[in-house]
């Protein structure tokens, strides 16, 4: 069995003795024998896990959820990103390594530990102690839930290691028992978080609510994915932001630029709207440089550009398309979505992972994997016509004499159509891979759209072949053997 000694074992001797270990605050100084003694300590933890998700997710949240389904192309001819868009994934790469992801549960794990020993001193009162512990198991459910999508079986390490007789040989957890984790952590944060906490740049019940939500939907119990999801629909404090306008016209010569001043345009380009539920916060005052998105995608020569077909395959009527991306007089398109009148020298982009828009359709793929009722459909084409008629107006809508008719939208068809707007909807923000294997589409729509028969045993990442070298506990995933 593997030992997991890079990334998430330290002894004691360094648990807290340097920055580098734990990533706390650089004017925090502590010895080698000295643990967390004092809020700002816990608080410094707290904060690095949060540094090490923007660290794993800045510009990953691409390569792991769009980069490998039928959304970009390879324009500028970088090697790695070229074996992603191809799916020739190889276990040498950077990017299969999970190590960053194992930064973040190594400062939850430690946090979860000492809170409660500052808590029984009385450090801390209890209403801090809640905060901190609940954001603690919410990074790492997070965590979790994206190595358990990317990778499959994944170590699990709930207890921080502090010293050499600590070490235990960890191999991969099933993905039922990483799930098992994964809910149960969630559990916890949401019992802990505060209700009056209404922050998108740290977890919140609302987000956990979010994260439990798309969970569940992985695992197909719908049931749950309703139960969590009218949380958040019924939630006062979230709503979505404003895009089609009958002010606005399309004849209008300043319609592109008034489209983009819109609420909607707002949630990826000035951040923290009433539609956004978690964002990695990023500001240049701070330190933050993120502009890693222009380079890759909006740049005169991005990285990426989004397939012509992708692009082109939005309805003429749908103004979400004048936001996300655009086409130049060459033909070739480049993404526009988070980077409108972006400045180099002043600007920085949040990037939000998670918005109301995403949860009215999960909620709606839930409601159409139930019983395919006609109550069902209602439901799920209620959510999803709000989505259509906030992009296009009501003509956009689909009326329910076509969506209740089985000859024209049979079950699958029905389905599809959901996922068909998720794409719509959130296209270039991480979800289109994850969405394509969750709902069993990623053979058939890469076959069909790029041209690349996947084997469906690849649908897994590799992992790092160092993982595989630092002992015999860690077999390889099938595919990459």
């Amino acid at each position: 069995m593997k030992r997991i000694i890079l990334y998430i074992v330290f002894s004691v001797n360094l648990l807290i003795s340097s920055c580098s270990m734990l990533d706390v605050e650089p004017t925090t100084s502590w010895t080698g024998e000295n643990f967390p003694k004092e809020e700002a300590h816990l608080k410094a933890l707290l904060n690095a896990g949060y540094e090490r998700l923007q660290a794993s997710l800045q510009l990953n949240f691409l390569f792991y959820g769009e980069m490998r389904a039928d959304v970009f192309y390879n324009n500028a001819f970088n090697v790695n990103v070229d074996k992603v868009i191809s799916n020739r994934l190889e276990n040498s790469m950077n990017i299969v390594n999970w190590s960053n992801f194992y930064l973040i549960v190594k400062q939850a794990n430690v946090l979860l530990k000492f809170t409660p020993e500052l808590l029984a001193n009385q450090t801390i009162t209890q209403d801090v102690a809640d905060d901190l512990m609940g954001q603690a198991y919410a990074l790492r459910a997070y965590a979790y839930f994206y190595m358990v999508r990317i990778w499959g079986d994944v170590p699990l390490v709930i207890e921080p290691y502090l010293t050499n007789e600590d070490l235990d040989e960890k191999g991969r957890e099933s993905v039922a028992n990483v799930f098992k984790q994964i809910h149960a952590d969630l559990e916890e944060a949401y019992r802990l978080i505060p209700s009056s906490s209404t922050s998108r740049t740290t977890f919140t019940k609302t987000a956990v609510l979010a994260i439990d939500a798309h969970a569940y939907a992985w695992e197909h119990n719908y049931e749950k994915v309703i139960e969590r999801t009218e949380l958040i629909v019924s939630n006062g404090s979230y709503s979505l932001a404003a895009l089609y306008s009958p002010s606005i016209s399309v004849n209008d010569s300043d319609f592109k630029a008034r489209v983009q001043a819109t609420e909607y345009a707002e949630i990826f380009n000035k951040g923290q709207s009433k539609e956004s539920i978690f964002e990695l916060a990023f500001s240049l005052g701070d330190g933050d440089d993120n502009q890693y998105l222009s380079s890759y995608l909006s740049s005169n020569f991005p990285y990426l550009r989004p397939n012509p077909s992708y692009a082109e395959s939005f309805d003429d009527a749908d103004w979400r398309a004048v936001i996300i991306h655009e086409r130049a007089s060459s033909g070739l398109y480049k993404t526009t979505k988070f980077t409108i009148g972006f400045s180099y020298t002043v600007d920085t982009r949040n990037i939000v992972l998670i918005r109301l828009g995403d949860i009215y359709l999960l909620r709606a793929e839930a409601f159409a994997n139930l019983g395919d009722t006609d109550d069902d459909r209602k439901k799920a084409m209620t959510l999803v016509n709000k989505i259509r008629a906030r992009a296009g107006g009501p003509e956009f809508e689909i009326p329910e004499a076509d969506y209740l008719n089985r000859e024209l939208y049979p079950s699958d068809y029905f389905k599809n159509l959901i996922l068909e707007e998720r794409k719509f909807e959130l296209s270039y923000e991480g979800y289109r891979w994850f969405d394509l294997v969750r709902c069993g589409k990623a053979i058939e729509v890469l076959r069909e759209n790029v041209g690349i028969d996947l084997n469906p045993l690849a649908i897994l990442w590799p992992v790092h072949i160092e993982e595989i070298r630092r002992g015999n506990g860690i077999e390889q995933n099938e595919y990459y053997k």
